[in-house]
């Protein structure tokens, strides 16, 4: 093993072994010695981290909110009783994030319920930090009432990078139907979800199209809206679930018809089972979420042949 002699450069006065890794004061002559060429120190982050949160002074577009501070990008959306913001975590370690700001104050018990629901599902996850999580569901970073305002509530989600909208928006984006072989993957995305809940004994309760984001580069659908997610749910409940995501297919391959009937450019296999789960709830029961997924394997690989990577260009 090679030896190496550290000393100073300038009086060439030896060094403590420490050296090696961080910054020391040579004990001969005082200089300030580091073996890297380049060197943060305290001070200079100091300002660097102050001049960071200067940035983000714009009048009304912060919110403190779990003892942290987040800056209002952009507003992706809103609803019954929410304003759904992209926002950004102001401080050392800044992070998108999606806020969601109460209108109404039913909010505050929807935002703690959806909080409840999904740290417990994580917690039953490995310890609580599977990758599968963190994939397929929103992660929660913080939820309570917004601070310095008696009114409004607060749900802070890390954002799902990549996830362009939800269903609803792509069906409105492909207003003559979705293509089916993107219907095939969107729905088996979903199943694999509600099979991973299902086999916890959860049902999500509330499944349609703008409650499911879809991430169009990686062919990825991450379920929110689970607000009335049940524990200890019954196979019906569970059944449930899986007649709303084939009701959610159906919509995409109906695009803006509103009649219902599958247009017939789908492939014959494909229609029966989509309508069939999305009619007959002893079926959806029977099969369960593992059970469809099959079915629909094999009924696309007799429409389509062998599976192959579509890209879907919105």
């Amino acid at each position: 093993m090679a030896w190496v002699a550290l000393n100073c450069p300038q009086c060439s006065a030896p060094l403590p072994r420490v050296a090696i890794w961080r910054s020391v004061k040579c004990p001969s002559c005082g200089a300030l010695i580091t073996r890297t060429e380049s060197v943060v120190t305290r001070d200079s982050f100091r300002q660097a981290l102050a001049r960071a949160r200067q940035s983000y002074g714009s009048p009304g577009g912060d919110v403190q909110c779990g003892g942290e501070g987040y800056h209002l990008v952009q507003l992706l959306g809103g609803g019954e009783v929410s304003q759904v913001y992209l926002a950004k975590r102001i401080g050392g370690l800044p992070f998108l994030a999606t806020l969601k700001l109460s209108t109404s104050p039913a909010a505050a018990t929807q935002y703690a319920r959806e909080a409840q629901v999904l740290q417990e599902l994580q917690a039953a996850q490995n310890g609580g930090g599977s990758a599968y999580f963190a994939k397929n569901f929103p992660v929660v970073v913080a939820q309570g009432a917004v601070e310095g305002d008696g009114v409004r509530h607060f749900l802070a989600m890390r954002h799902a990078h990549g996830f362009w909208g939800s269903l609803a928006a792509l069906n409105a984006r492909f207003p003559k139907g979705l293509d089916p072989r993107h219907a095939v993957w969107i729905w088996r995305r979903m199943l694999d979800v509600l099979q991973f809940i299902h086999v916890q004994d959860w049902a999500h309760g509330d499944v349609r199209p703008e409650h499911a984001l879809v991430h169009p580069e990686n062919h990825g659908v991450q379920l929110i809206g689970w607000a009335s997610a049940k524990r200890g749910a019954s196979k019906k409940d569970q059944a449930a679930d899986l007649q709303r995501s084939a009701r959610v297919v159906l919509v995409l391959l109906c695009g803006a018809s509103s009649s219902g009937i599958v247009p017939a450019a789908v492939p014959t296999e494909l229609a029966q089972l989509v309508t069939q789960a999305s009619e007959d709830d002893a079926f959806c029961r029977q099969e369960g979420a593992q059970g469809l997924d099959v079915l629909l394997k094999t009924a696309a690989r007799a429409a389509f042949g062998p599976p192959t990577f579509v890209p879907l260009v919105i």
